[in-house]
């Protein structure tokens, strides 16, 4: 018996009876025929893609505008041995992301990329481990994916500024898109656009504008300004440099993250970034609110994902980009996973959950919450948002074939 036929029929057991076929929940295949289903008009589909060494989603709006956040490349040699590169260490994570990405946009090109902040893993590290093009420019993260996708438009936190609020951003992924930027301008007439923070629909549907009016896109915070969920912006730094007096006038690059909340009638998702001071975050988490799917604030690590901000969310779903054992903590697993926080049902997903971790962790009341499998994880959120589905993707191929299979009711935790 192989390990995921074990795993298949252990799930079965517990479900109490057989389950047949892909259109059942919580299933876990084997079978060829099991693979994702692609995305149709109306639909809202969300993809967390699983490299293990960076963090990167890509999202079909429901009139097919696509969009790309962050392609990071993070080349640490002492966690690839506890989270390995997927599918393998055959290529960088930045081309991984093209070849998954092309199998759902096979024109190559994409309506958006949103970079959240300057770190590599959200958009490439070339000092590290690189390759080059032809003519010389290294390619790693979001520039190895550009070799392959034109790009319409493009957003980080600070353009056009470049740097004036920095205190630790990796100085070779700064140069990187100072020098990126005018080579797309030049390459497919990419268009760099400066992020507003508390607009509704700056990043929006471009492909048939009208044919969903109750989806939008919010944009939330950015260099540490936050909208206060009304009609104004409120500005964190004079808090920051309060309490810490010798930060030289300079914030932390991951406190400068931008972050943006998806709206699809009454489901809501969340991406923030690295954020990750607790008294930040405090703040932020009623401007966010009650949302279904959470992508976790800085990996997860242990000054993020607070209990304060998860009682705000009260997420169905959290997902991280895990690629350190670090990053997988038992305080942050115990927030999100508190009843006591708030009621309701909900899954944890790593992408990878490190045997270190799993064995460490065996038997701890917030394991309930992980799922008998790993991967690539979609959201496919049905026409009008009132319900969506989760499928787990095999993350140790590009087959794109269904492990696991679940269906939620949206709002259902708010």
């Amino acid at each position: 018996m192989t390990r995921r036929e074990f795993v298949t029929r252990g799930l079965m057991a517990a479900g109490g009876g057989a389950l047949a076929g892909c259109a059942a929940d919580d299933w876990i295949g084997t079978g060829a025929d099991c693979r994702y289903p692609g995305w149709k008009k109306g639909e809202f589909d969300i993809h967390f893609i699983q490299t293990g060494v960076g963090e990167q989603t890509f999202f079909i709006f429901p009139d097919g505008t696509t969009m790309l956040l962050d392609c990071g490349d993070m080349y640490r040699p002492q966690y690839l041995k506890h989270v390995p590169r997927q599918p393998s260490d055959a290529r960088l994570g930045g081309e991984w992301v093209s070849r998954y990405v092309q199998k759902l946009v096979p024109e190559r090109s994409i309506d958006y990329f949103v970079l959240s902040h300057w770190h590599a893993d959200h958009c490439g590290q070339p000092t590290l481990r690189s390759e080059k093009t032809a003519d010389g420019r290294t390619v790693c993260g979001i520039t190895r994916f550009a070799e392959d996708f034109a790009v319409r438009h493009y957003f980080d936190h600070q353009y056009p500024r470049s740097g004036v609020y920095r205190r630790n951003p990796d100085d070779a992924a700064l140069e990187m898109m100072r020098k990126w930027i005018p080579y797309m301008r030049r390459k497919c007439g990419m268009v760099p656009h400066e992020f507003k923070v508390g607009a509704l629909n700056q990043i929006a549907m471009l492909r048939d504008p009208g044919r969903c009016p109750d989806f939008s896109v919010r944009n939330l915070f950015a260099n540490a300004v936050y909208w206060n969920g009304e009609s104004g912006l409120a500005d964190f730094a004079p808090r920051y440099f309060a309490a810490h007096p010798d930060a030289d006038g300079g914030i932390p690059e991951n406190t400068l993250s931008m972050g943006l909340r998806f709206r699809y009638g009454p489901f809501r998702a969340y991406f923030g970034g690295d954020i990750d001071l607790p008294e930040y975050e405090a703040l932020l988490g009623p401007v966010v609110g009650p949302v279904d799917v959470c992508k976790t604030n800085h990996h997860a690590c242990p000054s993020s994902m607070g209990a304060a901000f998860c009682r705000s969310v009260r997420a169905q779903a959290y997902m991280t980009s895990v690629w350190s054992p670090n990053q997988i903590d038992a305080r942050n697993l115990a927030n999100m996973s508190s009843r006591e926080l708030y009621p309701g049902d909900r899954v944890i997903l790593p992408g990878y959950l490190p045997e270190i971790k799993r064995r460490e962790y065996a038997g701890r009341g917030f394991m309930r919450d992980f799922l008998p499998v790993q991967g690539h994880s979609v959201f496919k959120v049905a026409p009008g948002g009132g319900t969506f589905r989760l499928f787990i993707l095999d993350a140790g191929d590009e087959s794109m074939r269904v492990l696991y299979r679940r269906e939620f009711v949206s709002g259902a935790n708010a």
